[in-house]
């Protein structure tokens, strides 16, 4: 005999089941599809598979990066790095070697600085070219109309100057105007999936932080915006990246480093549903930045600290 309501149960037991760690919040009133991830975020593994790499790195010898907000890998050399300070500073980014040695000053002529807070760097419109997307994105205070992503090809890393500056020609400099569906947010970590080429951003001060998209391709001629997507559970998202390759993704807070592996069929938000792993990661006070090497054969970390020491430049690197 057919038992509709042990049917009814068992449908409804399995329902929870396979939805696991994500939810949809149909009655979110800013947006119908917003993803909430209810997962626990404590007493997470930590991987086995990187350590700290202490033949790399060292204090940072770069006199005018002062509040390193964000770091990315050179495509060119996979020891080298991008960084840049936070707001009340010049439209500068920085090179460095791999023990955090000044490798030159670039000056982005025609971009302004507002509140810079990110960097990474993915493809673009041109095929075979790497471009670095800088985000001013920072609005502590939330009260911007809009917020701006600069996008222009990597500068050859060989015409860096130790000391000196480097011009980026303000024809090669794109500004793409950006804003939320929700009003004003304040954000520090800036992605890009290179299978997309989508930009994520991933706002800060909310109770938990929530992950906004740009779909590719954006307008300079007008302003976009953003989608808003997912709920992380967490809060004070201060950074993170997306692998070149596109199947390894971490965003950290104050003293941790969540990461996600994406299979090549899912989308950003579909792996990030389900519960991460951590990192290794050595805390760092006001540690706001991080990077994938190519290949995610490692990574690199960055605080943003002023004082009279200056901060780390830490390299991990897998285990053999």
């Amino acid at each position: 005999m057919f038992h509709f309501r042990r049917f009814f149960v068992f449908a409804i037991v399995f329902a929870l089941l396979v939805s696991g760690s994500c939810m949809r919040d149909d009655n979110e009133p800013e947006n119908g599809n917003l993803w909430v991830f209810d997962y626990s975020v404590n007493n997470l593994e930590t991987l086995t598979t990187f350590e700290h790499n202490t033949a790399l790195g060292g204090p940072i010898n770069q006199p005018a990066l002062v509040e390193a907000s964000g770091v990315a890998v050179s495509r060119q050399n996979p020891l080298w790095t991008w960084s840049h300070n936070d707001s009340g500073h010049p439209n500068r980014i920085y090179l460095l070697d791999e023990f955090g040695q000044d490798r030159g000053t670039f000056v982005m002529n025609g971009a302004h600085s507002r509140d810079y807070e990110d960097i990474c760097i993915g493809p673009g419109p041109q095929q075979g070219v790497n471009y670095i997307y800088l985000g001013d994105i920072g609005d502590n205070n939330a009260q911007f109309e809009y917020i701006v992503v600069y996008r222009f090809p990597e500068p050859d890393i060989q015409t860096g100057i130790a000391g000196g500056l480097t011009q980026i020609n303000a024809t090669l400099i794109e500004r793409f105007e950006f804003v939320y569906p929700n009003g004003p947010r304040d954000a520090e970590t800036l992605m890009i999936d290179p299978q997309t080429r989508d930009l994520y951003i991933v706002s800060k001060r909310e109770a938990k932080s929530l992950i906004y998209r740009a779909n590719y391709p954006y307008s300079s001629a007008e302003r976009n915006t953003l989608e808003l997507l997912a709920q992380l559970p967490f809060d004070r998202a201060l950074g993170g990246d997306i692998s070149d390759d596109g199947l390894h993704i971490a965003v950290k807070d104050d003293d941790r480093i969540f990461y996600w592996n994406r299979d090549p069929t899912e989308s950003i938000i579909q792996a990030m549903s389900r519960q991460p792993r951590l990192l290794p990661y050595i805390p760092e006070s006001q540690g706001e930045s991080f990077g994938w090497t190519p290949g995610a054969t490692g990574y690199v970390t960055l605080s943003e600290q002023a004082g009279p020491s200056p901060p780390n430049l830490y390299h991990y690197t897998e285990t053999e």
